[in-house]
């Protein structure tokens, strides 16, 4: 399998078709009937930036925001199965270092710092991009592995549009979406509704029990509902206004271990979550100045019961923790076009958070209250003088609870190396700096309130190019980057029993993303499409006097990809998916009692579907999937089983005006 992935490697690093970047400005080659374009705005000068078109959204309707990002992006996402926690890692980062927003507002929990994208339905997200690296200076301050940008839209059709969804999936997993909304030219509303519920009661076999049984996956079933009403007001002179409100209300099992040897159905973990997220935004436009204000409010109510049997039917709770948090944002966004080749941005943003925590399990019971106000500045300037040239540069500057973070800078160039090809070399390079979270200082008991932020810089170089005519199109990118990061949080375990998180001198990230995609439209309407992911991560504890110096940083895969093959006949389709992940340490050496590999693997997915457009504008599609086509065996987690081969059958009805 790793010849496979050099092999594919290797001919995307030969392969001069490599793929380019959406932008407000197109350029037009003509040579012997093939059209080679090149995009690039000033604005994405430099950027390493991987988009989720609305196109991969829509054909993921039925799917969290995690397996969009598997099956579309470098990321690698850790997760338990479907409506487990599922969080990502992002050239050779932790989950805590991707920064995640939807509308501007930080997604990311106060307390833990990362984001559970399980959490998130892609039915939800109407246009999202992942920036890697260095090209997150841009959008926020402590990413130091990227981010991840989640944005909903005005609807495009004017008039009334109504799409529902009913999915239909083995262990008793049922999917209920609509989506109602009313467009004119002038105001809108939209909204969208989410029920999901399932056993999620599959049989594995227990690889870890003498005997290899087959069990029954335990206590993980769930019913998560989502609400999200948005309302869009337009006039000329006074810009765009919108308001949208996201609220959730989840109930979810917590999936017992293959090393649980507890027979009896009483000892369960689980947790309710229930969250409102709100932003209202105005936009507008001056000539060339172009102004955007937001301001939002983010609440997330968490409980978390463990519980145990102590026999004859009773149970005792052993954790009992409620977690409050709440984020409050404003920001103001300004750009000023000076002509067609300089381009000069800001962004001031203040935050506030605050967060309680209490475990009343104990005789006395634990937790914390913390809270932090910050506010941070950026500025850029974006140049691009000849046709095949432009640079820019970022400064970001942050301030928390009265403490000035280090001056944070980003540089990016562009060179188009060769226009009739539409090939473009960028580089760039960046410092990050993030601060602990509010869970790393003063979680009970643990908390380190002596640590040190982490600081880390990275350095990108990349080459892309996309050509093509009307009936054929490919394109392709290779993206090599290198970074370090200086204090790297890390909670290790202590002799008193519990965890407590500790600097690390030095982590080195290191790899190569590569990406290409092809489309052929064919003679007697066949259309085929193709599109490859690859990605080499070497993550290492590089300090020196650590005694897992030179390891690879826990479920960190030095090899993934991923492939998708779409065939489309008319009304008929039909998609191929592969997934690979190599293997993952699942400790670093000498700070944790387990010293296990959890084993590669590759997944493969199907689906089939047709649709039907009536005459009265109702239009419906049937899509029947079958998921681990091939029955394997896997784990994402550590004594986490997932689900064997298993079916989804969905109906898709969408009618309204034109």
């Amino acid at each position: 399998m790793k010849r496979l992935l050099i092999i594919i490697l290797s001919s995307l690093l030969l392969c001069t078709q490599i793929c380019a970047q959406q932008s407000d400005t197109l350029r037009t080659v003509n040579i012997d009937g093939v059209y080679v374009w090149a995009f690039r705005s000033l604005r994405d000068i430099g950027v390493q930036k991987s988009p989720l078109s609305s196109q991969v959204l829509t054909d993921n309707v039925s799917a969290s925001m995690a397996d969009v990002l598997a099956k579309n992006s470098t990321i690698f996402i850790k997760s338990s199965g479907r409506a487990t926690l599922a969080t990502a890692s992002l050239r050779g980062t932790a989950p805590s270092h991707i920064a995640v927003s939807w509308n501007g507002l930080n997604l990311s929990s106060p307390m833990l710092g990362m984001v559970d994208f399980s959490m998130i339905p892609s039915y939800f997200i109407d246009g999202g991009e992942v920036y890697h690296g260095a090209t997150s200076v841009g959008i926020t301050g402590g990413g130091l592995g990227g981010a991840v940008v989640l944005s909903t839209t005005k609807p495009q059709t004017q008039g009334l549009d109504v799409h529902l969804v009913q999915g239909v999936a083995s262990y008793d997993t049922y999917d209920e979406y609509a989506r109602i909304s009313y467009t004119t030219k002038q105001w809108g509303t939209s909204t969208r509704v989410l029920w999901s519920s399932s056993d999620n009661d599959f049989e594995y076999i227990n690889r870890d029990k003498f005997g290899h049984p087959v069990e029954r996956n335990k206590n993980c079933g769930y019913n998560d509902f989502h609400l999200l009403q948005e309302l869009f007001y337009n006039t000329p002179k006074a810009g765009r206004f919108s308001l949208k409100g996201w609220f959730t209300d989840s109930s979810r099992g917590i999936p017992r271990l293959t090393v649980d040897f507890r027979n009896d159905d009483l000892t369960k973990a689980w947790q309710d979550e229930h969250s409102f997220r709100g932003v209202a935004e105005w936009a507008n436009h001056y000539g060339g100045i172009r102004l955007n204000a937001r301001m939002g409010y983010n609440h997330d109510n968490i409980h978390y019961i463990y519980q145990f049997s102590t026999g004859g039917g009773q149970v005792q709770r052993s954790v009992d923790a409620l977690s409050t948090s709440d984020i409050a944002f404003a920001e103001l966004n300004g750009e000023w076009s000076i002509g067609n080749n300089l381009m000069l941005a800001g962004n001031i943003k203040g935050n506030l958070y605050n967060v309680e925590s209490e475990d009343v399990a104990p005789l006395t019971p634990i937790g914390y209250k913390a809270s932090r106000e910050e506010v941070s500045a950026f500025a850029s300037a974006r140049w691009k003088p000849t046709a095949w040239f432009g640079a820019a540069v970022n400064v970001r500057e942050e301030w928390r609870d009265g403490v000035w973070s280090p001056l944070i800078p980003a540089l990016f160039v562009d060179v188009t190396v060769w226009p009739e090809a539409a090939m473009i070399v960028s580089g760039s390079v960046a410092r990050n700096y993030r601060y602990p979270t509010l869970n790393d200082l003063y979680y009970t008991p643990g908390g380190n309130p002596d640590l040190l932020p982490e600081d880390g810089e990275t350095y990108d170089l990349g080459i892309e190019s996309s050509a093509g005519n009307e009936r054929f199109k490919i394109s392709g990118k290779v993206t090599g980057y290198f970074s370090r990061v200086n204090n790297w949080i890390l909670w290790v375990p202590t002799v008193k029993g519990f965890w407590t998180p500790q600097n690390l001198q030095r982590v080195v990230s290191k790899g190569v993303e590569a990406r290409a995609s092809a489309e052929a439209k064919l003679p007697n309407e066949w259309r085929v499409e193709w599109r490859t992911i690859v990605g080499y991560t070497s993550s290492v504890n590089a300090t020196e006097s650590s005694n897992s110096f030179g390891n690879q940083l826990p479920y960190i895969p030095l090899w993934s990809a991923s492939s998708a093959l779409g065939v489309r006949w008319k009304e008929w389709f039909a998609d191929y998916k592969w997934q690979y992940y190599s293997d993952r340490q699942t400790s670093y050496s000498g700070t944790s009692f387990s010293g296990d590999v959890v084993e590669g693997y590759a997944l493969n997915d199907i689906s089939l579907g047709r649709s039907v457009e009536l005459k009265n504008k109702v239009c419906f599609k049937v899509i029947f999937d079958i998921n681990n086509l091939l029955n394997r065996e896997y784990q994402s987690v550590l004594s986490r089983p997932m689900p064997p081969r298993n079916y989804a059958l969905r109906i898709e009805c969408r009618f309204g005006q034109k």
